[in-house]
């Protein structure tokens, strides 16, 4: 009995194992014999982008530029002598042609002086006149005291015969002696002054010449009363007023040469070789270099005169110095210009919309992948072909022929990015 009854639980204890082990067993045969889902590629992003096939150009680019005008001939003119200020012929603003009456000084003190100077002179001129006689008496009395001279020796030698013949006694010889002797040292005197009259008349020369600068001198201070305009000028300011008294180096009127007048505009350092080149060939083309701009209302013309001889301190270009060529047109020192200047034909350009240029020298062209190659160029300026709108021209030795670039403006563009060319 006791044998059966163990042989019987055998089976309730491992009962739940063989579950388990079933259990497991079914749960691998599931998993291994279930049907595996394919694998789906991850859909990659492509941002929608216009494009322009490249086709290179030749054209004039033009390029705007924003300029001053300034006066390089900025005078200040000054007092030159001490005098009262008499008349004021002009206003600030005013324009005055060359050699006009500007200001004018009281002359009476200056007049004064000129006529003293006058006096000298002349008093100098009388005395070389006198000379010139004195120096002609000298040689006619010469030539009177040299044949006395003769003649006193012949009465000396009548003396001597006389003398030894006893016939003249020792202190009548001498006194004949003597006479001669004297008449020697006259003509010795005469022919003293006669060889010293080159020298006097020299210096009397040079007291003149003096006399003569202290003249000038006076008349130069007279003619310094009257201020005139030392070109075609328009006037800054002035300075002084009617009854003021000036001294030497005081400031009178500032004016500016209205020839002169420039306009002054930086331009980008890598056009600096195309700009030398074209004015160096515009000698016998005027228009090569032009440029021109809407002032008062009006258009204007500017031509490009020469470039600044140095960079400034925290300029990225060179200066690039214009001059008017409207004569109708009044600009002022100060006043600021936008003007369009056109360069010389260029070839090898590319124009593209302004939409497809990031910053100032970035563009992208789409590879084969439709993926983004950013390539550096060079503005070079402006076109417009035939009243269509605005076109950049564009440089770069990395650009090619049939290269599409994109025109449209992307908030996160950067080489390597997806695209995809709507058209």
């Amino acid at each position: 009995m006791r044998d059966t009854s163990r042989l019987l639980s055998l089976p309730s204890r491992w009962l739940p194992l063989a579950i388990l082990l079933a259990a497991a067993l079914i749960t691998f045969v599931l998993i291994k014999t279930r049907e595996q889902p394919q694998a789906q590629e991850a859909g990659v992003k492509r941002w929608n982008v216009n494009s322009i096939e490249l086709t290179p150009i030749s054209a004039r680019p033009e390029l705007k530029l924003y300029g001053q005008f300034e006066a390089p001939q900025l005078t200040r003119l000054s007092s030159a002598l001490n005098a009262d200020v008499q008349r004021i012929e002009v206003r600030e603003g005013d324009r005055v042609q060359q050699h006009s009456l500007l200001l004018e000084l009281d002359a009476r003190e200056v007049e004064l002086q000129l006529r003293q100077r006058q006096s000298e002179l002349a008093a100098v001129e009388a005395r070389i006149a006198a000379e010139h006689n004195r120096h002609r008496n000298d040689l006619r009395s010469l030539k009177l005291e040299q044949e006395v001279q003769a003649l006193n020796e012949e009465r000396v030698s009548r003396a001597e015969r006389l003398h030894q013949r006893t016939l003249l006694s020792q202190e009548q010889l001498d006194n004949t002696r003597l006479t001669t002797r004297q008449q020697a040292l006259a003509i010795r005197a005469r022919q003293q002054a006669i060889a010293d009259h080159p020298n006097r008349l020299a210096q009397l020369h040079a007291e003149r010449d003096r006399a003569q600068a202290l003249v000038d001198s006076a008349q130069l201070d007279l003619s310094r009363t009257r201020i005139q305009a030392p070109f075609n000028a328009r006037i800054v300011s002035i300075d002084t007023a009617i009854g003021n008294r000036t001294r030497t180096g005081d400031r009178l009127l500032t004016l500016y040469d209205l020839d002169r007048l420039q306009l002054r505009a930086q331009v980008p350092e890598h056009l600096l070789p195309i700009l030398r080149q074209g004015l160096d060939s515009q000698a016998g083309e005027a228009e090569k270099l032009s440029a021109h701009a809407m002032m008062q209302g009006t258009s204007v013309r500017l031509s490009l005169a020469r470039l600044a001889a140095r960079v400034n301190a925290g300029q990225a270009g060179v200066d690039a110095l214009f001059t008017l060529m409207d004569t109708n047109v009044q600009a002022v020192p100060g006043q600021t210009l936008s003007l369009t200047l056109k360069l010389p034909e260029q070839s090898g350009l590319y124009a593209l919309p302004p939409s497809a240029l990031y910053g100032s020298n970035r563009i992208y062209r789409i590879v084969d992948d439709d993926r983004l190659q950013g390539i550096e160029v060079h503005l070079v300026g402006q076109h417009h072909p035939g009243g269509q709108p605005e076109q950049l021209l564009v440089s770069s030795a990395e650009l090619k022929p049939g290269d599409r670039v994109i025109t449209t403006q992307l908030p996160n563009a950067i080489g390597g990015l997806p695209v995809k060319v709507v058209e």
